[in-house]
């Protein structure tokens, strides 16, 4: 599995001279499993990997998209990634079953005027939409796939992607698992978090769980940290976690790196410096830890 960082940025991209070595693109990382090509998320940071898909000498024809969820900072670069023009590609494109709007008709409202000047109807490519649910597993190819629940507005996945050397823990937005339940629905936030009865209690604590058995053992977790602390406490209502979060769930789940992902677009590159080492201060042995940076390759640590 060769694994490899196109945009790191939660939100909205960013351009400033002070995020230039974390980057201010958009969620998307690439993995590739010989001849299968996966991309996670479609941020701004697909834009790059289009660049460099093609420069191959073979560029891939069969892709296969994880989308998280469907908040426009984790589809923005979709109109914009090349091999949607060319016939000769084939998309297969998964994403969350959800009542509200299908993933299909998601893409296609993304697509549409006054929003873009191109619609469906004009993509070239072949493309495939898999409605999927949470705890489903599957194979594309010699990488298995599982799927949990996340904690967030509207309700996002978190997958796991793992080879016979490898295993890659993918979530980039999630709250934590003790304030607030996020499901369907806006949260009307009145400037404290809603009471939560004990089905909801109960039901965090079961996403907890299923999350950190998505990333038992995992060689690599890509982890929701846009917030600090202090943010959180004022913002509990948005859906995201903090470093020492992330760093909780990654101790609980013996993940041997976290990384830290879905950087606030004001987090200058100094901050994410201090924060980082504020967790491996704190961190148990044995976990490493870094922030993601546009253009990182992950590689087993065994193999470096």
């Amino acid at each position: 599995m060769i694994v490899r960082i196109w945009g790191t940025r939660g939100s909205y991209p960013v351009a400033r001279a002070d995020v230039l070595r974390y980057g201010g693109n958009t969620t998307c990382v690439e993995v590739r499993a010989g001849e299968r090509c996966i991309i996670l998320d479609a941020g701004t940071g697909l834009r790059q990997l289009s660049d460099s898909l093609a420069l191959e000498s073979t560029p891939p024809t069969a892709i296969d998209l994880l989308i998280t969820h469907t908040h426009w900072d984790h589809i923005i670069g979709f109109p914009f990634f090349a091999p949607i023009y060319r016939p000769d590609c084939r998309l297969e494109i998964y994403g969350l079953l959800r009542t509200q709007s299908s993933l299909r008709a998601t893409i296609a409202n993304a697509l549409s005027d006054p929003l873009m000047p191109v619609s469906m109807e004009d993509l070239r490519a072949e493309l495939h939409f898999h409605e999927i649910h949470e705890g489903l597993c599957f194979e594309l190819g010699p990488v298995r796939v599982s799927t949990a629940r996340a904690n967030h507005p509207y309700r996002a996945l978190a997958y796991r992607l793992e080879t016979d050397d490898a295993a890659l823990v993918f979530i980039p937005d999630t709250g934590p698992f003790h304030t607030v339940l996020f499901g369907d629905e806006r949260i009307d936030w009145t400037g404290e978090p809603t009471a939560n009865s004990h089905d909801d209690l109960r039901e965090l604590a079961e996403m907890r769980q299923r999350i950190v058995e998505l990333a038992r053992d995992a060689d690599w977790m890509l982890y929701d940290s846009q917030f600090t602390d202090a943010q959180y406490a004022r913002f509990p209502h948005w859906g995201h976690s903090t470093a020492s979060q992330a760093r909780e769930i990654a101790e609980d789940a013996g993940v041997k790196e976290l990384l830290l992902f879905h950087h606030d677009p004001h987090r200058a590159d100094a901050e994410l410096d201090r924060i980082v080492a504020e967790q491996r201060a704190l961190a148990r042995p044995g976990l490493a830890i870094q922030a993601a940076y546009e253009g990182m390759a992950l590689t087993r640590r065994d193999d470096q």
